[in-house]
């Protein structure tokens, strides 16, 4: 591409940072030859990294781009700006942290909602024993066995790469492509049921855990969220359109500290609507991926298991807020969890990995954030046409508030 030298500096400072919080840059596939300069170079100091910062902030208005862009820009500059200084040790109180990262305001769930949230649990999962148990009896039911795993995800991203085909015609590149790997996480490390990685030039690898949450009834969801029209979708869109059409050299790169974060997961949570509604996505998982569809609850039942189950990153929004903004203690962490009795302790215990993590400890509130606010302006099931609006063109969270 035609890269100026505002672009250069640009795409350097990010990769810079990348080398003091390994993860910051989710994906990269601008020029190969200012990745080498980075990798071959020393590690750039906080103080060097905000001097070059604030030099890219004052020539931003120097280059002539419209408006739109301009502002644009500023807000990813200020989000790298806000991550240097916390690199210097600055201290920035967390929700201001949290505005000049994102582009939107960190309040809590009113956690009068998760009090009704477990009793909407409590009608859709019935049976003998708690709540707790109950959920835990159904997550044996459910999981689908390590050997059939990939199968029956790559059937769910087949039936959802044809839906998104249909409703968005000659959207897509041609030679797109989604490369499904399975991998086993570390005792140690975060885990993923699935995680989409962009590898540029229109191809995206999505990692499968065969042993963590793998049940039936989710995989028609995450098929959306990562593949089609979730994740992968948008990507290759914008590599397209913004990159090699538009000549625009921020978009060849994924920051995990920055207000494209939020728009991304928010089109990925509602990914699945946008293809099927309720019963539609009820009644494709029973048929395409349940062993025993004479085992399970009524489509009914099931329909509405599916609307609570997505009102469940509720509670592990306001279990990040409470560890991030209120400071609670591990041991005050896992009584609130354990005491919703909604996560099993594996889950828990991950999202206590999650929150030490310099990288993820944010991403709990990027799904319930994210798909809230598309959901605020063009509703639970957005119209086709703004959905397309927000996979093609550069959005920022204010630009819909």
């Amino acid at each position: 591409m035609n890269l100026s030298e505002f672009g250069i500096e640009f795409l350097l400072l990010a990769l810079r940072i990348d080398k003091h919080i390994k993860g910051y840059v989710d994906f990269y596939f601008g020029p190969k030859k200012l990745r080498k300069i980075v990798d071959n170079e020393a590690i750039t100091s906080p103080s060097k990294l905000l001097t070059d910062c604030i030099t890219l902030q004052e020539k931003l208005f120097m280059q002539g781009f419209n408006k739109a862009r301009e502002r644009y820009l500023e807000k990813m500059l200020i989000a790298m700006r806000t991550s240097i200084e916390i690199l210097k040790g600055v201290e920035i109180p967390f929700k201001t942290e949290f505005l000049r990262q994102f582009d939107v305001t960190l309040q809590p769930v009113d956690e009068s909602k998760l009090e009704n949230l477990k009793e909407e649990l409590n009608e859709v999962y019935t049976g003998s024993g708690s709540l707790e148990e109950r959920m835990a009896e159904l997550r044996v039911q459910r999981k689908v066995p390590e050997a059939k795993v990939f199968e029956l995800f790559q059937k769910a991203v087949n039936i959802t790469e044809k839906r998104t085909k249909e409703l968005f015609v000659d959207l897509l590149p041609k030679r797109e492509q989604i490369i499904l790997q399975l991998v086993r996480n570390n005792n140690n490390e975060v885990k993923w049921s699935f995680y989409e990685w962009y590898l540029g030039h229109f191809r995206s690898r999505i990692e499968i855990n065969p042993n963590f949450n793998m049940f039936w009834s989710l995989f028609l969801s995450a098929a959306a969220h990562e593949g089609y029209p979730g994740h992968h979708t948008e990507f290759i869109i914008k590599e397209q359109r913004l990159y090699h059409e538009l000549n625009q050299f921020e978009h060849s790169l994924l920051l995990i500290h920055s207000p494209k974060l939020i728009i991304s997961e928010g089109i990925a949570d509602l990914a699945v609507n946008m293809l099927f509604d309720y019963r539609e996505q009820a009644e494709i998982s029973l048929r395409e991926f349940c062993p025993d569809s004479s085992k399970e609850d009524s489509i009914e039942v099931i329909i509405e298991q599916n609307k609570v189950r997505k009102k469940l990153n509720l509670f592990l929004y306001n279990f990040t807020y409470h560890a991030l903004v209120d400071e609670w203690s591990e041991e005050d962490l896992i009584r609130y969890g354990t005491n919703f009795e909604i996560y099993s302790k594996e889950n828990i215990s991950n999202q206590l990995k999650m929150l030490s993590s310099p990288v993820f400890s944010k991403n709990s509130f990027m799904y319930n954030i994210g798909s809230n606010i598309i959901s605020h302006k063009y509703g639970k099931f957005p119209p086709i046409n703004n959905f397309r609006d927000l996979l093609v063109n550069p959005i920022l969270p204010s630009d819909l508030v």
